[in-house]
């Protein structure tokens, strides 16, 4: 693939130079010779660089997002040749990746983990220099965990000294024969796009793999009917290329034609695709990653209000379960009788975190409101200071808003706990009296019963201690109804914010959210907010069912 600045054959040998032979034949492929180095000590972000930079070369940064098995690799070693300016009479294949030779072979099962690679090409005399950040084994059957930590990592690239600081073009790499994307790549997408603010959708291009040169009309209809945001064209469609991922076949003298074809479909493609990268299309990553920390705190404060609603909702029963307990012991309570009821008491506690991957293995959490401010994806951080969370040396997520020193970071976490308890009529009176202070280790909330010793101790009447216990526990469920409403409006203008400055509007996370709070909006009067919820709940059902 020659862009016409040097005499190919002259290239072609130089290249040679500096490759070391993967295998011999037509083409004879070869594995291009790179300056390594990790951007991150453990390794998660590294950077492979072929060739020197002239400060005049104009950079193109190129971020390649696709399900293993679409040809990715393959594409992104033709855009390498196309840079250096091989031709396919050359008979040649250069390969930056790691796939295909006997000597890195060792580590192409970490390369199809979570690392990103970011491949750097330089070409002499070439004025265009291009910088590749892959996300290799995206979508790998391993599971969801293995893609939050490419995730993260792409987070640490764009946060990193040296990192990636600007970007021309989000490549969604789709199969021609893909007539609807799979529940694999719409999560795929999802975990990528989650990633970038709204200002980057002018950014994203879609790449056809495997085409035969002809309209890829089934593709590009599934992508308008996922609702994966992309740059549009002069007809406004989806921006899309096409590329032919036979350039490594054995050129036999039956399909030599065919494959110089294929060849030349991919050449001319990335001669267009290259021309559409316009200066003004660059986007600075700044906002990218001032709206990445924005989401994270989000998430996390929508997390932590859900287990604030779900503890309300709890402690609720557990009033109830006393307020029928003494309407259905009125008589005895007449009689001045001692009685027994059982009663679920909630309550939390801090467990180790156990059976989580490592994405989800530290939690940072606040000592003073016993919630948990950061308690998935919170590994990158060293301690609470570091925490996404902490804005100000303060939390933006728990209850008390508390100073990071409040905070710990580590490997436990809050759980909503319970247990059955036996509670007899005589613990209330003796749980306020001052000198029966330890005779039960029943703890009611003081608010419920603050008035119950008074009751007692001025030996009024039976009716009128059950109504004052009873006005109290009514009382105090108002009040947790009061509480919930307020941590359901809170969470909704979490929510919303989070889908407004979000590329992807209709995350898994999102609708996971939208669920669990809809429910809680009708149960608390709130249909304002349960009908907004709903809207946008319909949105993302309406995308997924076409």
């Amino acid at each position: 693939m020659a862009t016409g600045f040097q005499d190919s054959s002259l290239i072609v040998r130089d290249l040679i130079q500096k490759s070391v032979l993967i295998s011999k034949g037509s083409p004879a492929r070869y594995c291009l010779l790179t300056t390594r180095s990790n951007l991150e000590k453990d390794g998660s972000v590294r950077k492979w660089t072929f060739g020197q930079r002239d400060v005049n070369m104009q950079n193109k940064i190129l971020l390649m997002v696709g399900e293993t098995g679409t040809g990715k690799t393959t594409l992104i070693n033709a855009m390498v040749n196309y840079i250096l300016g091989v031709k396919f009479t050359d008979e040649a294949w250069f390969e930056i990746t790691e796939e295909g030779g006997d000597n890195q072979t060792s580590d192409q099962s970490k390369t199809q983990t979570t690392e990103i690679t970011v491949y750097e090409v330089f070409a002499q005399d070439n004025p265009i220099c291009l910088t590749i950040i892959d996300t290799p084994g995206y979508g790998d059957t391993r599971g969801t965990d293995m893609d939050k930590q490419i995730a993260e990592n792409l987070y640490k690239l764009f946060q990193n000294d040296t990192g990636v600081k600007e970007i021309d073009a989000v490549c969604l790499v789709v199969k021609a024969s893909d007539h609807r994307p799979s529940d694999r790549q719409h999560y795929i997408f999802d975990a990528i796009l989650s990633l970038f603010g709204n200002d980057i959708e002018n950014n994203v291009v879609i790449f056809v793999t495997h085409s035969d040169g002809m309209p890829p009309e089934d593709v590009i209809n599934a992508i308008k009917k996922a609702g994966i945001p992309y740059r549009k064209d002069g007809e406004n469609e989806p921006e899309h290329f096409l590329f032919n991922n036979r350039q490594t076949n054995k050129r036999s003298p039956a399909y030599k034609r065919a494959l110089q074809t294929a060849w030349e479909q991919t050449e001319n493609t990335l001669n267009v695709f290259f021309a559409s990268m316009k200066e003004q299309y660059r986007k600075s990553l700044e906002q990218t990653e001032s709206v990445l920390t924005e989401s994270k705190q989000l998430e996390a404060c929508i997390n932590n209000l859900q287990n604030r609603i779900d503890f309300v909702e709890c402690k609720g029963k557990e009033l109830a379960q006393t307020q029928k307990a003494l309407e259905e012991n009125r008589e005895k309570i007449r009689r001045n009788k001692n009685f027994t009821f059982t009663v679920t008491k909630y309550y939390k506690e801090k467990v180790l975190i156990e059976n989580a991957s490592l994405w989800d293995r530290k939690a940072t959490t606040c000592s003073v409101c016993e919630e948990n401010c950061h308690e998935y994806g919170c590994w990158s951080a060293w301690d609470a200071w570091w925490c996404e969370v902490m804005r100000n040396d303060h939390c933006t997520v728990c209850t008390g808003k508390c100073h990071y020193t409040k905070h710990v970071k580590e490997c436990k976490k809050y759980v909503r706990s319970s247990k059955e308890i036996i509670v007899t009529f005589d613990d209330l009176k003796k749980q306020y009296d001052s000198s029966n202070n330890s005779a039960s280790d029943i703890k009611f909330d003081s608010k419920s019963f603050e008035n119950v010793k008074k009751e007692f101790e001025s030996n009024k009447k039976w009716k009128k201690e059950k109504i004052s216990i009873e006005k109290r526990l009514k009382e105090e469920l108002i009040k947790t109804e009061k509480d919930k409403a307020k941590l359901v409006e809170e969470a909704y203008n979490a929510i919303m914010k989070l889908s407004e400055i979000a590329l992807k509007r209709d995350s898994a996370f999102i609708v996971q959210c939208l669920d669990f709070l809809i429910p809680r909006a009708e149960e608390t009067g709130r249909d304002f907010i349960a009908q907004k919820l709903r809207r946008e709940l319909r949105k993302f059902n309406l995308n997924h069912s076409k």
